[in-house]
């Protein structure tokens, strides 16, 4: 598996089961995760997720104490998608303010930030 060394702690890791993000205003994040990127994610008061292509979940956890502040600070989260440019569309008739689109050889992508203040993206694999 790319990106797995054989000898250090990789040894044993065998994917990525779940990303979370604490949030302060769940219902707020699900309605924008929902709404602006078309998540369902489901659960209860305080924990919803919904599980991705490849079997990895991806959830928001209500903040509470003793927990990491909600912000991006130096993690980015970025989701997969067929068509940047569409998704970029998309989301900018939604009122979403993205960064630029950066093309480089290995795919395409832009940033935005989410209803709590976390740094996303939007990734697309080169077209054949």
């Amino acid at each position: 598996m790319r990106g797995l060394s054989g000898d250090t702690i990789g040894a044993v890791i065998t994917g990525l089961r779940v990303v979370y993000l604490y949030v302060k205003d769940i219902e707020r994040a699900q309605a924008f995760y929902r709404d602006v990127l078309g998540l369902e994610l489901e659960g209860d008061d305080d924990w919803v997720e919904t599980t991705l292509p490849g079997d990895v979940r991806f959830a928001l956890h209500r903040w509470h104490e003793g927990a990491a502040e909600p912000s991006s600070g130096g993690v980015n989260v970025d989701f997969e998608v067929e068509d940047v440019d569409a998704a970029a569309e998309d989301l900018r008739a939604r009122g979403v303010e993205i960064g630029g689109i950066h093309r480089e050889p290995y795919g395409s992508f832009f940033s935005f930030t989410d209803s709590e203040g976390y740094r996303l993206g939007l990734f697309a694999q080169p077209r054949a």
